[in-house]
């Protein structure tokens, strides 16, 4: 039987998508280093990635990026691109980073005892299977009802995020100083004002 030490090697995978709107489902802001950490626990956490798409629109998305670098995540980006859908009217968006994670976790495995991936999508079982192949406890950790059943059973261990809400809601808004508008009457670039740095983007 599986328990924790504080010897096992743990990465964690987010795929940020799923887990963004997991967290909106709830209604909930999400603190991403009380996941990391409540996700961890005893043991040592080595990397944490975070995959998500981006477009030259995502203001806050890039602040958002930055926090995220800042606290030690690796951030795997694609631009956002869209194409014609012959089966629907307008536009859709191709934005996935499903190899991505997978290449990297594949890559990391020799060095890890634990893999944790933060997403619902049945997508990644396969991914689950070969990672549990190769010997290393596996756990997920998404949205019950965003989460496939096949994706559950494939994992040793299933964490639901609506269980875990009130310890990773981020509990105050985030703030960064930004300019004003110029004023003719300032002597420079020296007046600031305080305002919320949206963090959902």
């Amino acid at each position: 039987m599986y328990s924790q030490s504080p010897l096992d090697r743990v990465a964690i995978f987010i795929d940020g998508e799923n887990i963004h709107y997991s967290a909106k489902h709830l209604n909930m802001r999400l603190d991403y280093l009380k996941l990391c950490r409540l996700l961890t626990g005893k043991r040592r956490l080595l990397r944490a990635f975070f995959y998500t798409a981006v477009s030259t629109q995502s203001e806050g998305k890039i602040d958002f990026i930055n926090f995220l670098k800042l606290n030690g995540f690796t951030v795997v980006t694609r631009e956002v691109r869209s194409f014609a859908d012959p089966e629907q009217s307008g536009r859709s968006v191709r934005s996935a980073l499903d190899m991505e994670m997978a290449m990297d976790v594949m890559e990391l495995c020799p060095h890890l005892d634990t893999v944790i991936i933060c997403s619902g999508d049945g997508d990644f079982c396969p991914l689950v299977e070969a990672a549990a192949r190769r010997g290393k406890h596996v756990e997920v950790c998404a949205l019950r009802e965003m989460t496939a059943t096949d994706l559950i059973a494939a994992a040793d261990v299933y964490v639901d995020l609506g269980t875990l809400r009130e310890e990773i809601a981020l509990d105050n808004v985030p703030q960064r100083e930004i300019r004003n508008e110029i004023d003719t009457s300032a002597d420079g670039f020296d007046d600031f004002r305080v305002q919320d740095t949206n963090f959902d983007f």
